[in-house]
């Protein structure tokens, strides 16, 4: 029944159910241990034409999309409030991919900071990790994030450290743009939205990416 819904959802945005079902960009990616409806919903909603009009567009239309497939799924607010995440991390990583910034890394786990998943992450012969948090909504969550860079700097104090937002709020958004311009943010660096996204993958062009030493990382799911 859920394949049903989600074709004919296809059907009325106006995509072929059959090219959406080979177009699965989070089952080719590898990352996933557990195949299940959150990634079933992102696969059958992306649409990777939306790179023409932009990172920017395409981070935000996809999860848009993802929200508004999920809900006609019947899925709660709830449940789709907690699939956001990982969508947004996917799209990232499928943006990255698409642009040729790879290898990077899906929550990677550095040996000398334990527990403390990254959602995206880089490793470049110029800083060392450049890190991506990927964060739906701001809220409070970019405190969190800047404790976590806290943490990741005290082992590489040349990292960067970025948080990726998908926030509407634009006087929230700019509110803590000022906090990490005035240093009130102990170690992110900057804030990306989809009205700036786009800037970050044009610096990330510029890095010469490479893999860890083996002794670096102590987990994560690799995207080449």
């Amino acid at each position: 029944m859920r394949r049903v819904l989600l074709a004919v959802l296809l059907l009325l945005a106006g995509r072929s159910p059959t090219l959406a079902a080979t177009n699965a960009p989070v089952r080719e990616l590898g990352i996933v241990r557990t195949y299940g409806e959150s990634a079933e919903i992102f696969d059958h909603t992306v649409n990777l034409a939306d790179f023409d009009k932009g990172v920017g567009y395409f981070l935000l239309h996809t999860i848009q999309n993802c929200r508004s497939n999920a809900a006609a799924h019947e899925k709660t607010p709830q449940s789709i409030g907690s699939m956001g995440g990982s969508w947004l991390e996917w799209a990232t990583l499928i943006a990255l991919k698409h642009k040729g910034i790879v290898p990077a890394y899906w929550q990677a786990e550095f040996a000398a900071v334990p527990n403390n998943f990254n959602d995206v992450t880089l490793w470049t012969k110029e800083h060392g990790p450049v890190i991506i948090s990927c964060k739906t909504s701001l809220r409070e969550r970019y405190k969190q994030a800047d404790l976590e860079a806290v943490a990741l700097r005290a082992h590489f104090p040349n990292a960067k450290l970025f948080l990726l937002t998908l926030d509407a709020d634009r006087k929230h958004l700019a509110r803590t743009r000022r906090k990490i311009a005035e240093k009130e943010l102990l170690a992110l660096q900057d804030i990306y939205a989809e009205d700036n996204v786009d800037e970050l993958f044009t610096f990330l062009k510029t890095l010469n990416l490479t893999e860890p030493d083996t002794k670096i990382l102590r987990s994560g799911k690799m995207v080449r």
